[in-house]
């Protein structure tokens, strides 16, 4: 699986390179009435990227402890389960003579 995680890495990074050394025009950024100074196209772009990234990580981060929450609670009532059917097994059966 190592071997995957760096082949697509090293495809990532090289396809980062190549677009950012194809997109190095100048560009100037306004936001709310505030304008940057000139900027590299792909910088803007990167940004954008990262945010999305960063967002994408944050939310997928509450999920993954919402479900670990509840594997978690389902775990605690397996177990308690498992043991009312143990005890349910080990009780002697009564005959009405």
């Amino acid at each position: 699986m190592n071997w995957i995680n760096m082949l697509v890495i090293l495809a990532l990074t090289s396809f980062a390179t190549i677009f950012a050394l194809s997109n190095v025009d100048e560009v100037q950024i306004g936001i709310a009435g505030l304008i940057s100074g000139p900027l590299p196209l792909y910088f803007p772009i990167f940004i954008a990227f990262f945010f999305g990234f960063f967002g994408g990580m944050l939310s997928l981060s509450f999920s993954r402890r919402k479900h670990k929450q509840e594997i978690s609670e389902l775990r605690k009532e397996n177990i308690t389960l498992t043991q009312e059917v143990e005890n349910l097994r080990n009780i002697p059966l009564q005959d009405d003579v």
